[in-house]
């Protein structure tokens, strides 16, 4: 499995999800931890089909940018309190040894970047915040 702790990626192979705390394998190295049942967690974060668009999801703080393809972030075109229009440039990614830049589809001003360059991230992971 793979896992996202503080911006950086690592691949995670549990030993024993069964046992509390579990055992798991992170670079060769053994560690003991406390697994969360996210299941509650993930269903409550579902968006309704009012408050989602092509991008993301509507959240009361602003409108989630998603990434649309797995790969890593190159560079971040934007800063926070900067205001964008649709059709600009925000993100270079690479995907499969393509660079694609990844460009605003609402207006607005970024209030939160959630990747630095050189994250790893998947499809579906956010981006970035625009209110």
């Amino acid at each position: 499995m793979k896992i996202r702790v503080e911006g950086k990626w690592y691949f995670v192979e549990v030993e024993d999800s069964s046992s509390d705390p579990a055992v798991v394998l992170v670079d060769g190295q053994k560690f003991e931890v406390k697994l969360q049942d996210t299941a509650s967690l993930i269903e409550s974060e579902k968006p309704s089909d009012e408050n989602t668009s092509k991008s993301g999801t509507m959240m009361g703080n602003g409108q989630e940018f998603k990434s649309p393809m797995p790969g890593t972030v190159i560079t971040i075109l934007v800063r926070i309190g900067q205001e964008v229009k649709v059709g600009q440039d925000m993100i270079v990614l690479e995907s499969m040894k393509m660079q694609q830049t990844l460009k605003a589809d609402t207006n607005g001003t970024v209030v939160d970047i959630a990747v630095s360059e050189g994250d790893q991230i998947l499809d579906g992971d956010l981006i970035l915040l625009i209110k």
